[in-house]
């Protein structure tokens, strides 16, 4: 340590020099990073369910729709709020990257034999409108709720939508003072953008202003907090810049990455500038404090930096692109952070830098907690995993794509006023391959007898596909009061002749591919919930053997998250596994004792467990973010047991009794100990501000981890510790 302290101190100019070129680096790189709104990333590598999406993306064109829900103050449908519609629709028809727009009011519509041209809306051909919306049965795209009249409006886009074409939609709705709602799995993908841009603007320097204020609180001094912070703030700075030089892209989760570096990556910068303090307090010059603090805590530093980052690593086991990329980030942040407590504090404070004592700094509940060494530690420890075997029973899988957003957003109240209006908002795809025209009457009845028991079967709201829409023309025309589909080809054919047109009304286009045999139905699922999704699943395999001439399959973005939620437990078990099994291999080559080994990782075992309680109690799913905070609070809370240990035994071998070891050990790390899990639970707390729901479990799960790690590792560690001879 001596060498690398005076190594630094007498190169500190050229030092200095490569520290600000690679700061200047680090800002380049955040302008080059590009954001990942896509929801793919949740998709495991190996579902049956992506291989069916992939299919129908290709014969189809795109897997996708946005849903557009136009609202007017009118009860009735008038020749005012027709032409309205009209306009917003022909809007829509010059638009690029939109395949078609299945809406209410295209160019013209097909009345009994004729078609009428909705471009010319008058008081005489109202009536007629009215007549065809109501003659639509479930496939109208007019409703009545509540005295006012809605419209909807569905974009079946190109692969090249982007969010540049979403918001001149919305734009023309707003210039046009037209009230909507939209959802659909592209129009939450793409707002996505938005509230990314919002969190990597305002989160990450809101976590550092929090933990600042707390370990102000311990540290007693401004300049002593600034430099315990500094390291995980230019670590977080090096890390999104390598992201952005890279070329890597930031998305919902992986955009966690720097708040983690910063909340996570102070605990080193902490301990190191509060030990140093404690060693200026003894009497010692300022470079042989910071020599004594990197013997002293120098080790423990490395293992806590590599512990951290095996909580991260671990996470790669999840078969996701999400996770994988979240991973590698937040370890790359975590090994940043290590780095910069290393060479920046070191850099800085060899200079002629004045660090005042820490003695005018305030204790967190280190009394209160140190009173329960002993017997109430451990009735409490027993409590606490009683009520947490209890909640582990309760804990569910549910994930899916409202669940990511917050209640308050605009995109969740959109969803729930579109599935309120129309019955549906977020549809499962059936993809039906036929071995001749898929058009067939004999086809056709098998799926719409599918269609049908979905909704008596109370497991779906509504169902649409081509076969409904060749039901209800076909009707029309005969004026039959029962929906009956045609019953021959012909009668198909001249349906197509006489209503549609290439280019013009056609709302089959996105149902039927005839020259590959492929049809899909889009199905409604009555809730998105892991049940339901299930038995329309099973539903539809038991229908697969008795069905002629077809072979059909499930998917949409709901089942791929399902499949993540049913890997989730066991990929869990193998996530916790090799984390525990790693972290307590570096505790034992850090220690090279056996016994202490053991005795440390205890705390973090039930803290895990804890957690686990907490989330069945809570009943906040166990799902592909709130999955990362096990593997967290392994990395991390386990650091404050390496501390306490190592001091504890440094202690011991510079010749103090046991207990006197215990008793020192506690003094010396329980205000950095303490500082760093309410830094890090009030960092994370930032996330409150974020507008996705995920963010919001994170922050609430951390409070849970890291309050359990303190109170075990400060209480119930020294406990055991007191008893080894």
């Amino acid at each position: 340590m001596n060498h690398y302290v005076e190594f630094v101190k007498n190169h500190r100019k050229l030092l200095f020099v490569i520290f600000i070129a690679v700061n200047i680096l680090a800002i380049i790189g955040l302008f080059q990073i590009q954001i990942n709104p896509e929801f793919n990333i949740f998709m495991p590598e190996d579902s049956i369910y992506k291989e069916t999406l992939d299919k129908m993306t290709q014969y189809f064109s795109t897997s996708d729709q946005i849903s557009f829900l136009i609202e007017s103050q009118n009860s009735e449908l008038t020749p005012k709020n027709l032409s309205n519609f009209r306009n917003f629709q022909a809007f829509l028809e010059q638009q690029n990257n939109i395949n078609y727009i299945n809406g209410p009011t295209p160019s013209e519509i097909p009345v009994g034999r004729q078609k009428i041209n909705l471009n010319n809306i008058n008081k005489e051909n109202i009536a007629q409108f009215k007549n065809y919306y109501n003659n639509m049965g479930k496939l109208s795209s007019i409703y009545k709720n509540n005295d006012k009249l809605y419209a909807s409006f569905t974009i079946f886009p190109t692969l090249n939508f982007s969010n540049e074409n979403l918001n001149n939609i919305e734009n023309y709705l707003e210039d046009n003072n037209m009230n909507y709602h939209a959802s659909g799995n592209l129009y939450m993908q793409q707002k996505i953008i938005d509230y990314i841009l919002l969190i990597l603007l305002f989160i990450p320097p809101t976590a550092l202003i929090l933990i600042l204020l707390v370990f102000k609180t311990q540290m007693g001094s401004l300049k002593a907090t600034l430099f315990s912070i500094l390291p995980a703030g230019i670590a977080a700075l090096w890390t999104l810049g390598a992201v952005g030089w890279t070329g890597n892209q930031v998305s919902i989760i992986t955009v966690l990455a720097p708040i983690f570096t910063i909340v996570i990556g102070s605990a080193d910068g902490l301990h190191f500038v509060s030990h140093l303090q404690e060693s200026l307090d003894e009497g010692k010059s300022r470079i042989e404090s910071i020599i004594n603090t990197l013997k002293m805590i120098g080790i423990p530093m490395i293992i806590t930096t590599i512990t951290s980052m095996i909580g991260f690593l671990s996470l790669l086991v999840m078969n996701t692109k999400a996770i994988y990329d979240l991973a590698v980030f937040a370890s790359l942040g975590v090994f940043l952070a290590g780095i910069a407590t290393w060479f920046v504090l070191p850099l800085f404070l060899t200079g002629n830098i004045n660090l005042p004592y820490y003695n005018k700094g305030k204790k967190l509940f280190t009394t209160q907690i140190k009173k329960l060494w002993g017997k109430p530690s451990i009735i409490i420890l027993l409590g606490l995993i009683l009520i947490a075997s209890f909640g582990t029973t309760r804990i569910n899988t549910e994930f899916n794509m409202p669940m990511v957003y917050r209640d308050f957003t605009s995109v969740h109240k959109s969803f729930e006023k579109i599935k309120e209006i129309t019955g549906g908002s977020l549809p499962l795809y059936l993809l039906v391959k036929s071995e001749d025209n898929p058009l067939k009457p004999g086809n056709a009845e098998q799926i719409m007898s599918i269609q049908n028991e979905l909704i008596e079967k109370d497991l779906a709201a509504k169902t649409m596909s081509a076969f409904d829409i060749y039901s209800i023309i076909y009707s029309n025309f005969t004026n039959t009061t029962e929906i009956q589909y045609p019953q021959s080809l012909n009668q198909i054919n001249m349906i197509n002749q006489m209503v549609f047109s290439e280019r013009g009304f056609n709302p089959t286009k996105q149902f039927i591919n005839i020259e590959e045999n492929y049809s899909r139905v889009m199905i409604f699922p009555k809730n998105l919930n892991n049940n339901t999704l299930e038995e329309i699943a099973t539903y539809v395999d038991n229908k697969k053997g008795n069905l002629n001439e077809l072979d059909m399959n499930l998917t949409g973005v709901q089942y791929l998250m399902h499949d993540l939620n049913q890997n989730m437990l066991s990929n869990q078990k193998n996530t916790l596994f090799l984390a525990f099994a790693i972290v307590f291999l570096l505790l034992y080559v850090s220690l090279k004792k056996f016994i202490p080994a053991i005795i440390s990782i205890l705390p973090i075992g039930f803290t895990v467990l804890i957690l686990f309680g907490f989330l069945g109690l809570s009943n906040i799913s166990l799902n592909l973010f709130t999955a990362t905070i096990f593997s967290i609070t392994i990395g991390v809370g386990i650091d404050y047991a390496v501390h306490f240990t190592s001091v504890w035994m440094n202690f011991k071998k510079q010749g103090y009794e046991n207990i006197k070891s215990v008793n020192k050990a506690y003094d010396y790390t329980a205000r950095p100990i303490m500082a760093n899990a309410f830094g890090l639970a009030i960092g994370l707390s930032a996330l409150l501000m974020s507008p996705l729901r995920i963010h919001l479990y994170v922050s609430t799960l951390m409070w849970v981890s890291m309050i359990s790690g303190v109170f075990l590792s400060l209480s119930f560690l020294p406990t055991l510790l007191k008893k080894i001879k």
